[in-house]
């Protein structure tokens, strides 16, 4: 759950599950002159917007409070506050989507295991995790997953996108899905520089992948007022892009117990997030 300052009296609460939406419509949208659209298409759209579902696990009840008593930020340490299950609702989530699509799954297992082993060692934040035995058999559990699935992709209808190139490129689309996405709905308004953890304005500088055969880029995010941000080099098919999202709002208060946060969560007011992404 992203929580973030609505006004000076109220917080604005935006589910994972959420955000993990935003990330499938921007991967339904992304390609243009400049950039291929990923292939195949949609097993990576469907990977995109199902990465986070497996968090509505907790998000149905999310009965965690933080250490000061506020709602539980997912940059407060969500390792840190529900263990196991964080690791157990990442493994679900990847073996409901494989029933239906073994190739969204297996990105979808390759990001899980990104967020806890430092991006396969390329990122500072989050920070690797698999000192953890837990974290450990976590990440042993999903590579064996991962090794079976390319086995398997190689002699199934997906053989043309089963290389290592073609499925590397493919996870560094959803890693740039997943932190454009945080970006916009981890914040409110679009230009606030109240938080200080997540993707920065250059998405933590992750590669992002242009056509097959020429270098990757960087994206720079420059947020031009509150509901509107310029997006350089532009990655999507229509220019503007208009996306919105779901969110509630809830007291700027801390709480004595999380079935007190509970009555305001349930009862939230819903409002909806719109914003814009263009090239200029």
């Amino acid at each position: 759950m992203m929580v973030n300052p609505y006004d000076d009296s109220r917080l604005m609460l935006a589910l994972q599950i959420d955000h993990s939406r935003v990330a499938g419509f921007f991967a339904a949208h992304w390609g243009n002159r400049d950039f291929a659209r990923p292939e195949p298409y949609a097993s990576v759209v469907l990977a995109a917007h199902e990465h986070d579902i497996g968090w509505w696990e907790w998000e149905m009840k999310p009965s965690t409070l933080n250490d000061k008593g506020f709602p539980m930020d997912y940059h407060d340490g969500s390792f840190k506050y529900l263990g196991q299950l964080r690791l157990d609702f990442y493994k679900n989530a990847v073996e409901r989507v494989l029933k239906r699509d073994p190739y969204a799954a297996l990105l979808m297992a390759m990001h899980g295991v990104a967020l806890m082993n430092a991006g396969y060692g390329k990122y500072a934040y989050p920070p690797d995790r698999t000192g953890d035995p837990r974290v450990k058999g976590y990440v042993e559990d999903q590579e064996r997953l991962r090794a079976k699935l390319m086995a398997e992709l190689a002699e199934s209808e997906f053989k043309e996108y089963a290389s290592e190139e073609r499925v590397w490129t493919n996870y560094e689309y959803m890693e740039v899905f997943d932190q454009l996405a945080q970006f916009v709905c981890n914040r409110y308004p679009l230009n606030s520089k109240w938080r200080k953890l997540g993707p920065t304005n250059t998405l933590n500088d992750v590669a992002v992948p242009t056509r097959p055969g020429e270098k990757s880029v960087k994206l720079k995010i420059d947020t031009v007022s509150e509901h509107r941000a310029v997006v350089s080099p532009y990655p999507f098919d229509v220019d503007p892009l208009e996306f919105s999202f779901p969110a509630r709002l809830v007291p700027k208060k801390s709480y004595q117990s999380p079935e007190a946060f509970l009555g305001d969560f349930y009862a939230a007011e819903r409002i909806t997030i719109s914003h814009t992404l263009a090239s200029c």
